[in-house]
């Protein structure tokens, strides 16, 4: 089989790998980003937060406790933490 489509011009693998990266692409935009893999916390004017180094959501960060503190939400979409401007916890990320 390898030696037809090999003569054919086709590498089989990259259809394969394409397909599943079209596959991953519509799962996350189904689900949605989990933000498993966070930065560091770090200080930014008067607001700590942490981000998301998947999809870029944002995180507050209460270095008092050490803990995130309140929803993802992006930066564009939130002016100060006054507004109510946060995305709830299912931020997607496209």
């Amino acid at each position: 089989m390898e030696q037809v489509v090999e003569h054919a011009g086709v590498d089989i693998w990259a259809v394969i790998s394409e397909r599943f990266a079209q596959i991953k692409r519509g799962l996350r935009r189904l689900f949605g980003c989990w933000h498993l893999k966070l930065s560091l916390p770090f200080t930014r004017g008067a607001e700590t937060y942490r981000t998301c180094l998947t999809c870029g959501a944002r995180r507050r960060f209460d270095l008092d406790q050490w803990t995130m503190v309140g929803d993802f939400y992006y930066a564009g979409k939130q002016n100060s933490a006054l507004d109510g401007g946060a995305i709830s916890g299912s931020a997607r990320s496209g």
